[in-house]
């Protein structure tokens, strides 16, 4: 996994998962204990995750 930041600056875990049925497919996390679970969007600004926003 992978730390990236959202443009808002809250921290995201990234997963690449290569055995999809894509070729990679990405897959975002959330930090905290209680946050750890799957997110479609940051958690701090809702703005939707994308591997190519991400710094």
């Amino acid at each position: 996994m992978q730390k990236r930041f959202c443009s808002c600056g809250a921290p995201v875990l990234v997963e690449y998962k290569l055995n999809s049925a894509r070729p990679w497919e990405t897959r975002f996390w959330g930090q905290g204990v209680v946050e750890r679970r799957s997110l479609a969007v940051c958690p701090c600004c809702g703005r939707r995750l994308d591997i190519h926003s991400l710094r």
